[in-house]
């Protein structure tokens, strides 16, 4: 699996991660699952490096649909 990384700001919540890299809110499992190493916070701190997986299962077809670091 090939990861890009986020790094968190103050009061960041998983779902508003999941909604700017997937445009899927409910999609945050995905990253929660990625940093077991955070747990289960509401609310994230300041500067913590985050791995966010990377959907390879994209046909080339949908490529141009996604955000421009997505689409190689």
């Amino acid at each position: 699996m090939n990861y890009i990384f986020h790094r968190t700001i103050q009061g960041e919540r998983w779902d508003n991660i999941a909604y700017k890299y997937y445009k899927n809110s409910y999609l945050s499992h995905k990253i929660i699952e990625a940093n077991p190493q955070i747990g289960a916070v509401e609310t994230l701190e300041d500067g913590i490096i985050l791995k966010i997986p990377i959907d390879e299962t994209i046909t080339e077809s949908d490529k141009s649909k996604l955000p421009i670091w997505q689409q190689t």
